[in-house]
């Protein structure tokens, strides 16, 4: 087994129970606890793994409205815009993209009045020319993870 395929492994393994300890990360890997250790924190140091962060129920906790929002801006004030969206509490995801908008957004509030309330306030943002928002109605899949290539698609397509 080459070191990809047991980092491959290994993340695999990590997205099941991040909360593994490096014994039972070793075992579940079938290698010795230095070994699972070593390619853990050679993950760490590339920054392939950047965090181990609990996966929250957002509804649970009060915030069952999601919002996606589209923004048009002038050009010049894109980086000002983005930066100022990417502090908000309220948004979970600032992307820029390419088509007839420059940013997309997802958001979560309370509801919607405190939705309202924020998409006026992004309005008043200087740049922004407008705006479309979507209420989301369910959720098929979120916040899940890609598969990654098996290690003989990957070496093919490196």
């Amino acid at each position: 087994m080459t070191y990809r395929d047991l980092d491959r492994r290994l993340i695999d393994v990590l997205r099941e129970d991040a909360r593994l300890s490096i014994r039972a990360l070793g075992k579940r890997l079938s290698v010795s606890p230095s070994t699972a250790g070593k390619r853990l924190d050679a993950l760490l140091e590339r920054e392939v793994i950047t965090g181990f962060v609990p996966t929250l129920d957002y509804k649970k906790l009060g915030f069952g409205l999601v919002a996606i929002t589209k923004i048009k801006a002038r050009g010049e004030a894109l980086p000002t815009i983005v930066e100022a969206l990417a502090t908000d509490r309220h948004l979970s995801h600032v992307y820029e993209i390419t088509g007839e908008f420059d940013v997309l957004v997802i958001g979560r509030f309370r509801d919607e009045s405190e939705m309202n309330r924020e998409i006026k306030r992004l309005l008043g943002l200087p740049g922004i020319e407008g705006t479309n928002t979507s209420i989301v109605l369910s959720i098929a899949k979120e916040g899940g993870d890609i598969e990654l290539a098996p290690p003989e698609l990957a070496e093919e397509a490196s």
